[in-house]
Order: C-alpha cells, then structure tokens, then sequence
C-alpha cells in the first residue's frame, strides 16, 4: 500500500510510546511526479490513514482498560491488512489484561497470519495446558478451527499445541478427533506427527505417506517422513530424499536436507552438489551458499570456498561472522595470508576468541615466532574457557618451530595454575612424550580419563604410546579398544589399532585397520605406519609408492623420513 501508510503511524506511536505494526518506522516513498494523486491512490490512502486512526483508537482503548473494544480492532485490522504485527499486539494486550480467552483467539489467528510464529504457538500451548485437562483443551481447539479462516497452520501445529499434555497416547486420540471433520493433507499430517510423537511409527507412516498421497511434492510431509525413516530404517533416509528430488527437481528444502544427510555420512561432494543445485534453483539463498563454502574448504577447495561465502555475503547471509571466518580459512588455504587476517579482524561476538588465535598464528607463520607469542599475550581473554584457548594456540606454536622443552616447561605452569583443565592436562601429556617423559604422559592421560571417561583421544593417546614406546602391549591393545569403541571412525584410532595388532604380530588385521584409517585421511604418520605393514609383509613397491606419496604432500615429515630411511633398499 502506499501514501501516509508508510510514517503517520510511526510518529503518532512513537509519541505514545507503544510498539506499533509492521509499517512502524519506514522511510516515506518519494512525492508523485502527477499535481493530482490518480484515483485508486486517493482512495488506497484514504484505507490507510483510516486503518492507521483506528489503530490509535484500540491502542487510546487499551490505555483506558477497554480490553475487548481495543482486541476487537486489532483483530480486524489485521484480518483485513493481513498484517501479524497486529495480531501480534492483540496477544500482548488480552496476556497483559489476562484475558486468556481472547487471548487464545488471538493467537490463533497470529498464527493464520505468520504460520512461523513461535510466539503464537508457545502462547496456544501454555493457554490450553492451562485448562488443567486434555478434554477441554481439545473443545478449545475444535472451536478455533470451526472459526478459522485458514486452518492450515493450527493443523498443521495440533501437536505443538497440545506437546504439554504429558499422555502422548490420549493426545493423539485427540488429533485424530480434531482433524476428523478436515479430509485434507494437513490433517493426516498432524495425525502423523502425533502418532510418531505417541511412539507408534507405523501409524505414523502411513499418515504420512497420506498427507504426501493428497499433496504430491510437499516438502513438509517428506521430511516428516524423513524422520520417522530415521527412527525404523536410518539407511534409507538418503535414498528417500534421493527419490523424492527425482520426482520433484524444485523441492529445494528437501534437497537441502538430503545434503545435510549426505554431509553427516562424510559424503562431502555428493553433499555439495546438492546445495549447488540449490543455488541454481533458488535464485539469492545464502543458506546454500555458505553451505557450499563450508563444504568446499572440507575439500580443501579453497577458491571454491572463497567464491561461495562471497555469495553468501552478497546474499545478506544472517551470521556474516561465520562467513568472515570461512573467508579466512579460504584465504588461508590459499596461502593469502594478509587477506586471511583481514577477514579475521572482522569478526566478533561469540567467534572474537577464535579469530583472534587465527590471526595470532598467521602471525607467526609471516612474521615470526616472537611476533605470533607477543599477539597471544595482548588478547584480552574474557573467560577461563578464553585463556586456556590462548595457551593452547602458544604451545602449538611452540610445536611448530620445535621447541620441545620450552613447550613442555609452558604447558607445565599452565597446568598448575588451571589444574582442573582436561585440555592442558592431555597438551601436556602430548609435550611430555617429545621430551621422553612417560610417567608425565601417563599420569596426566589417566587423570583426563578419570576427569573424562568418554574422552576417547586420551585412551588412544596413551594406548598408542604404550603400544609404540613400551612393550605392554596388552595394556595397549584394551586402552585402545576403548577408545575404538567411543569412537569408531576416527581415522587416528583406526591407526592406533592398527599399529598395537602389528606390534602384537597379528600382520593382516594390522592391514586390515590401517588401510581403513589411510581410505579415511591420508594423514603422514598413518602412511608410515601403513607402509612399515606393507613392508614387513614382503609389499616393498607398495610401501615405497605410498610412502613417496605421503613425502610430496608433506615434505620434511619425520616419521615418513624415519621409516624410508630405515627401510632404505
């Protein structure tokens, strides 16, 4: 609409002190070329400057204690402007004169309007719980959808609404009788979501496949479908979606979540097609955008990365922040490094300490080891949690130049000073081992299992040095079980076992992990360890092939160097 719609409000409201509707607070449009306004534009205006004086009118009304007169305005005006905003007001007013019957009505038609209203939908939840029994609760439900003028969004929310009623059983009694009256898609959907809710997932899969029978395509109803896969049939969730984008090539949402699905089964490029055939789709959606980006640099495609978060950025992206950090990562991958720092320094918030280690450790890459410690030392850490980050980035600096004792030394007055840190407790076991002192190693890893049990790198780093520095080898062998156990694709502990089966002589299932573990990550120190396998077991052109491999991604690497150099022809 146009004319006085866009700034009367605003300055009459904002004299009155009160919130007002969504036209509050826009710029006004610039005047009309015409000397006469046309007479649609005449009459549009005059729509609004009335609407916007019987706003006045119910706001003056709530001031003066006329609850029902002013709920009774809002509540028309936003029906007719279609304006949540109002009705949003209306739910203020009737909660503040605690009016929970107009309340509730209110709320019922801010969620006609804006359906995304959690507002609306925490409000419908708590009124009806508070009638004290699901009987009456469901009479009030019945009600507002025999008067609503759109009942889609409170079907398709019947189960949010009555989420208090602690009997999920009787609940979904209740939506089977509420939705009765409604053969509709929505209906069989929220049937669905009770029953799954209730525990009965083949009741609720055939609701759903209902909803999706009445409504071919709805995205809603497939990923509704999608989580009750997950619950009978986890392995055929990605086929699912697979299917259901096939059929429906424009069903972005579910083909971000089939990248999603993807991503967690460390499918990265598979996973990222998805979100480009988003972006191909949907024209300006940032979401995809910078899930590119994030998949691109686990691919280590760092220009890919960079032009993905640059479109997340043109896209207005909702946390620019996350997308400063991924353009500094980008740049960093790219060896850009006064870029990267850029784009760090322009991070805030909850993400400041994270930026900062970034920019303190490219410091010392370009500038030197003096120069990276004294950025570290000016951070203004703001919690515990912060200065442990910061000693933790100073010894892994440290760590790089190979300064192996003074790391240790650093560390160890660290850990007096903050005792109860697992994090420094298990750097400095790792330093520990670089300066030969075991007994360090192992009392401080059992202190972190013992402050951590389900800290499956603290079994694997003792295990891994008891199987490769001593010869307890059973000890080993159980520390790393565990440690298998808590986390059984990790690649580092796929090596370990690997390695504590070679040590025991047990050569093929040795091959067995270590060959997993190199499949996972192509890590240095898990191709020396694979190649030495392969070499004892008579393999030395296979050895030597991946060792070689390993050398010209990591040049200098002393394990790989150490094995080849032992293994010399």
């Amino acid at each position: 609409m146009k004319g006085a719609r866009w700034w009367i409000p605003g300055a009459a409201l904002l004299l009155l002190g009160l919130a007002g509707p969504s036209w509050a607070g826009q710029p006004a449009p610039a005047a009309p070329q015409q000397a006469e306004p046309a007479p649609q534009q005449a009459e549009e205006g005059a729509v609004d400057t009335d609407a916007m004086f019987e706003y006045l009118l119910a706001e003056v009304a709530a001031q003066r204690g006329d609850t029902e007169g002013a709920i009774a305005i809002y509540e028309r005006l936003a029906r007719e402007m279609k304006d949540p905003a109002i009705a949003k007001r209306a739910v203020e007013t009737a909660i503040r004169a605690r009016a929970f019957g107009p309340a509730m009505e209110s709320a019922s038609l801010l969620l006609e309007l804006d359906p995304e209203s959690a507002l609306a939908r925490e409000i419908l939840a708590a009124l009806l719980a508070n009638e004290g029994s699901l009987d009456k609760a469901r009479d009030n439900v019945a009600s507002l959808l025999s008067r609503a003028q759109d009942r889609s969004p409170l079907l398709l929310q019947l189960s949010s609404m009555l989420a208090k009623f602690p009997d999920k059983g009787a609940v979904l009694a209740a939506v089977r009788q509420l939705t009765a009256p409604y053969p509709v898609a929505e209906s069989r959907y929220a049937v669905s979501v009770a029953a799954l809710v209730a525990g009965q997932p083949d009741v609720a899969t055939s609701e759903a496949d209902a909803a999706l029978a009445m409504r071919p395509g709805w995205e809603q109803a497939a990923i509704l479908k999608a989580q009750i896969l997950r619950r009978k049939a986890p392995d055929q969730v990605i086929p699912f979606y697979q299917s259901f984008v096939a059929a429906n090539a424009g069903a972005n949402e579910v083909r971000m979540q089939l990248g999603r699905e993807l991503a967690g089964e460390h499918k990265i490029a598979e996973a990222r097609e998805q979100f480009r055939e988003v972006e191909k789709r949907a024209k300006n959606d940032s979401q995809a955008s910078y899930a590119v980006g994030l998949l691109s640099l686990q691919l280590e495609d760092y220009a890919g990365a960079q032009e993905a978060f640059e479109r997340a950025l043109k896209e207005n992206y909702r946390e620019p922040t996350a997308v400063y950090l991924g353009l500094g990562q980008a740049a960093e991958g790219l060896k850009q490094y006064e870029e990267a720092i850029r784009w760090y320094q322009k991070v805030d918030a909850a993400d400041w300490i994270h930026a900062q280690l970034k920019i303190a450790t490219l410091v010392a890459r370009t500038q030197g080891l003096p120069a990276g410690r004294d950025y570290l030392q000016h951070i203004e850490a703001r919690t515990t949690d912060d200065k442990i980050q910061v000693i933790q980035v100073e010894a892994q600096l440290l760590r790089d130049a190979k300064e192996w004792q003074e790391t240790y030394d650093m560390l160890s007055k660290a850990v007096d000073e903050h005792p109860d840190s697992y994090e420094l407790l298990y750097d400095r076991a790792m330093a520990a081992e670089r300066v030969n002192r075991l007994d360090v190693l192992e009392a401080d890893l059992r202190k972190v299992i013992k402050m951590k049990p389900d800290y499956a790198h603290a079994y694997n780093a003792l295990g891994y040095t008891l199987a490769d520095r001593t010869n307890r080898l059973a000890e080993a062998k159980e520390l790393i079980d565990k440690a298998y156990k808590l986390a059984p694709d990790d690649p580092f502990i796929l090596d370990s076992l690997g390695w504590v089966y070679y040590r025991l002589g047990n050569n093929p299932e040795a091959l067995k992990y270590l060959q997993i573990a190199y499949s996972s990550r192509s890590d240095p120190e898990i191709a020396a360890h694979l190649g030495e396998v392969l070499w004892t077991g008579g393999k030395h052109d296979e050895a030597q092939k991946i060792w070689r491999a390993a050398l010209v991604e990591n040049p200098g690497h002393e394990a790989l160097l150490a094995v080849m150099q032992k293994h010399q022809p």
